[in-house]
């Protein structure tokens, strides 16, 4: 049996950019949000809910508890990109070290 991403692939790709964009800033990406123009596409609705429970699950997306539908980007999803935010802050906090006075 092999699995289908054909379907995932078109919510996942949408969600993730999205979120990247407008990291750290909690963002809507409900289905109306990302895909208005489908709005009475149930389907693809399915699959887009689907899909933000599989995302979500894998530690790729946090809901934010202000909207049902405000997701913010996390570390590992970050990694998608080839961002470290830990590395970033780290070399933020180190270079920023020589010019705090205590």
């Amino acid at each position: 049996m092999s699995v289908s991403f054909d379907q995932f692939d078109e919510s996942a790709v949408v969600i993730l950019k999205v979120l990247a964009e407008h990291f750290p800033m909690p963002t809507e990406i409900g289905f109306n949000d990302v895909f208005p123009e489908l709005d009475g596409d149930v389907r693809k609705r399915a699959v887009h809910i689907g899909t933000l429970a599989f995302l979500r699950h894998e530690d790729l997306i946090a809901h934010d508890v202000g909207s049902a539908s405000s997701f913010i980007i996390t570390r590992k999803g970050l990694a998608l990109f080839n961002e470290d935010i830990f590395k970033h802050i780290k070399n933020l906090l180190n270079s920023e070290a020589d010019n705090i006075e205590l």
